[in-house]
């Protein structure tokens, strides 16, 4: 495998840049792995009792090992010049999570990082990928480099007492003993250097680097929503410039930055706890060109509260890809469109522990009697992480950016009432049903008042008289719809595997009475 790391974009002046900034912060000890079982169980396994989402990684040749981390990191404020140290080195023990071939031998050479959300530690990257990965050999790694919920307010956010849900916090709610060593600092600003830093030490010679044995050759980092952020103010604010390997290259080769939009509010994180909100009009959100690969992958939801009156709302950047996608909504679809929120091993493993859900906000999909959008959301997000992959693996260019139709600040429609632009799900092209926010008064819980990131998509199925005359047959229906998967295929929009699974689901449809 070759993988490109540095493009023509990255100068001998970008490398002296590197050499010149401040000294990083130092990964001083690795213990590990640590232990676990039914007596000492870890938070947030592949699998757990309960999750319909979890897998058995013994299946798949895989094991699963977790790591405490200690270092020191600072927080940093912008500049013109790149990020400018502002607090001193603040220590911290944090925790990563390795998934990976139980023989070394089998690992493809691409490791898949992940931030952990810091709303209970969720990793949604993995979710989506879980399957792609390991039947490649790639390796997966997650971090927990945030503690609190910390918005673009800049002061940290936590639920009542019975139910944190910071990241740090609820771990040593689930497991105080196990996890009494972690420690975080008051200042959240730390994680950009502390994910570079444990990045790059996940790429080292060191004795105590967990990946030591493996030849790493692309290192993709990936997040949803506020991990999503996290990527873009790295990026932005210039930490993938000047926190480098010490070749020069870059930590991370490539970026899937889901589910955030810098046009959103959520779609910028501050650089320390005080910082003052940073305005969507700012010029800091702007994407900036380096020689990172990045695709940006967004929903309906994220381009409808988006600011697309700004005159630079969707600049063409070297090295970037905007993908959006109608009829879902944020991470709703992300690891199957019928899934429950509360059925991965996370969301398991705290209802088994007596996590009290009612004093937290409940998502709009445990509310709504209304069938839920099936738009294959998490097919769509393989396609494009896969995408990303080749671009730094081989240099294939990915697909270009898609953008939904919109004419004065609302989406433009079919005649069917779906959505224009975007990535053309087979659902769109070859339609069973209307994809759409629920504006009626029947379903309160189906409501769209609060739009982000609560709103629900639902699925209205069409009358018969109107696939009457859009179909001849289900035959037909079955020819179009599969037409428009196989032109997804050719377009590397869908995978190979994606496709034969939603040709397959289409057939039940007939099946059960199209």
């Amino acid at each position: 495998m070759k993988v490109i790391r540095h493009n023509t974009f990255w100068s001998l002046a970008a490398v002296a840049l590197a050499v010149a900034s401040p000294a990083h912060a130092q990964v001083t000890d690795v213990q590990g792995p640590i232990p676990f079982g039914e007596d000492n169980p870890m938070f947030g396994p592949a699998d757990a009792a309960g999750a319909n989402v979890g897998v058995n990684l013994k299946s798949f040749g895989y094991i699963e090992e977790e790591y405490f981390v200690t270092g020191r990191a600072a927080a940093y404020e912008h500049s013109t010049e790149g990020p400018r140290q502002r607090t001193d080195k603040l220590p911290y023990v944090t925790r990563i999570v390795i998934r990976r071939p139980a023989d070394p031998s089998e690992f493809s050479g691409v490791v898949h990082f992940e931030p952990a959300h810091p709303t209970h530690g969720w990793n949604g990257h993995w979710l989506v990928l879980r399957n792609y990965a390991m039947s490649r050999g790639d390796i997966y790694v997650f971090a927990n480099v945030g503690d609190a919920s910390q918005g673009w307010s800049g002061s940290p956010q936590y639920d009542p007492p019975a139910s944190p849900t910071g990241a740090n916090v609820i771990l040593k709610w689930f497991n105080p003993e196990r996890y009494d060593p972690l420690e975080w600092p008051d200042e959240e600003g730390i994680r950009y250097e502390m994910m570079a830093d444990i990045a790059r030490m996940l790429r080292s010679d060191d004795a105590e680097n967990p990946l030591k044995q493996f030849e790493i050759e692309a290192m993709l980092v990936g997040g949803w929503s506020y991990t999503g952020s996290i990527q873009r103010t790295f990026i932005n604010e210039g930490f993938h410039e000047q926190m480098r390997l010490s070749d020069g290259g870059p930590i991370f080769d490539g970026y899937l930055i889901g589910v955030s939009s810098e046009l959103n509010e959520p779609g910028y994180l501050p650089l320390y706890n005080d910082e003052p909100f940073v305005p969507i009009d700012s010029p800091r959100r702007r994407p900036r060109e380096t020689d990172a690969k990045i695709i940006e992958f967004l929903t309906e939801s994220e381009v409808e509260l988006a600011d697309n009156t700004l005159p630079y709302a969707r600049p063409e950047v070297e090295g970037r890809r905007v993908y959006e996608l109608a009829g879902v909504v944020h991470t709703d679809n992300l690891y199957g469109p019928t899934l429950a929120r509360k059925q991965p091993p996370i969301m398991a493993q705290l209802a088994a522990h007596g996590y009290q859900f009612a004093t937290v906000s409940t998502v709009s999909v445990d509310q709504c009697d209304l069938p839920a959008s099936d738009i294959p959301e998490d097919a769509f997000v393989r396609g494009a992480v896969n995408a990303l992959r080749q671009w730094v693996v081989d240099g294939t260019s990915p697909p270009e950016s898609v953008f939904l139709e919109q004419q004065g600040g609302d989406r433009v429609r079919d005649d069917v009432g779906n959505a224009r632009g975007g990535i053309r799900a087979a659902e769109f092209e070859a339609p069973l049903a209307r994809y759409g926010r629920y504006d009626g008064t029947q379903y309160p819980g189906c409501r769209a008042d609060n739009l982000y990131p609560s709103v629900f998509m639902v699925r209205d199925d069409l009358p018969a008289e109107e696939l009457a005359r859009l179909y001849q047959s289900p035959q037909d229906y079955l020819r179009q719809y599969d037409g428009q998967i196989d032109q997804l295929v050719g377009e590397r929009r869908l995978l190979e595997e994606d496709a034969l699974r939603l040709k397959a689901i289409a057939r039940e449809r007939v099946a059960n009475g199209f």
